[in-house]
């Protein structure tokens, strides 16, 4: 099993609810580290992506002890590491600024990759490749293609704080994967996309009952993917898909978490779940389920999880 993930690293700065305030490594460290706990010794994770000098030790600290890590796919920054600040209130809901805002991964480093078992696109910055790039990746890659939806939906106004907005692009970005991944108001927004009404709110449309979550999943698997997962956080995931030309839906409740610590990442642990059992066993219900068991355990540490967080899922199914 070889898996590729593109997308930013960010260093953020974390302002929790009551004070604490927490500096680490983000961005696709996040479905790295979490994945590295996963898969199997001879299996090999490639983190695709760009960081400043100033930060490329500090992640190859983070990643020695991961020997399934491979860092040939990162490269240095020549504007240094993309910069991101969270505030979270008392009802853990976070705004974002983006305060170094670096160029997208160019597709000359992504090129080298494109033979690997499956690729991860995770936006989070919002602009991590283009819609260029993605187009070559389409047409060359071997692999499975797996999008994070994430901050594609985010706009970023004149001092770097990131709104809720939906891509006019977006069915052509959704059009160019095998399996996308949203959270709950990423898919409002996708759903209500091109409603002025959606546009001003900035809520989107609204997805209520499960049956409505399915019916846009079903919408999203006419584009091109055949797997549309909708995590929803403590509501519990939703995944649509595919199979022998007849569409199926998973629904399966949150896992129970007594403290909640950081919500950060959570998104990321699951898609490195799903995709990890998926590869594994081609069972888009078996990968829902680790996903989610997976997101439950991420929500309980601050910053990125030690090495050996996920250990205890690795043989579970």
């Amino acid at each position: 099993m070889r898996i590729g993930i593109i997308g930013l690293i960010n260093h953020d700065t974390i302002f929790m609810a009551g004070g604490r305030q927490v500096q680490d490594l983000g961005g696709i460290l996040y479905n790295t580290t979490v994945m590295a706990d996963l898969i199997g010794d001879g299996d090999r994770v490639y983190p695709i992506s760009r960081i400043g000098a100033d930060c490329y030790d500090a992640m190859r600290a983070i990643l020695a002890c991961r020997p399934t890590v491979n860092t040939r796919g990162v490269v240095l920054s020549p504007k240094g590491t993309s910069r991101n600040q969270i505030r979270y209130d008392e009802a853990m809901e976070k705004v974002e600024q983006l305060t170094n805002h670096i160029d997208p991964i160019p597709l000359e480093q992504i090129e080298p990759f494109l033979d690997l078992d499956a690729l991860l696109v995770n936006f989070i910055v919002g602009d991590d490749i283009t819609l260029e790039t993605m187009e070559v990746i389409r047409g060359s890659s071997s692999g499975l293609l797996y999008l994070d939806v994430h901050n594609l939906c985010l706009g970023i106004d004149a001092e770097g704080y990131r709104r809720r907005l939906a891509p006019e692009d977006w069915r052509r970005w959704i059009e160019m994967f095998d399996m996308v991944q949203m959270n709950e108001v990423e898919a409002r927004l996708l759903a209500g996309a091109g409603k002025e009404a959606a546009a001003s709110s900035g809520r989107g449309q609204s997805l209520e009952a499960v049956d409505d979550y399915i019916a846009f999943g079903q919408s999203v698997t006419t584009l091109g993917p055949s797997v549309c997962v909708i995590t929803r956080g403590p509501l519990g995931p939703v995944t649509v898909y595919r199979e022998d030309h007849v569409t199926e839906s998973v629904v399966i409740p949150s896992v129970p978490v007594a403290d909640v610590v950081d919500t950060t990442g959570c998104g990321d642990a699951f898609a490195a779940g799903f995709i990890t059992e998926y590869l594994a066993s081609r069972d888009p219900a078996l990968a829902t389920r680790l996903a989610n068991r997976v997101a439950s355990v991420n929500c309980t540490v601050a910053g990125l999880p030690e090495r050996g967080t996920f250990d205890s899922e690795r043989k579970i199914r």
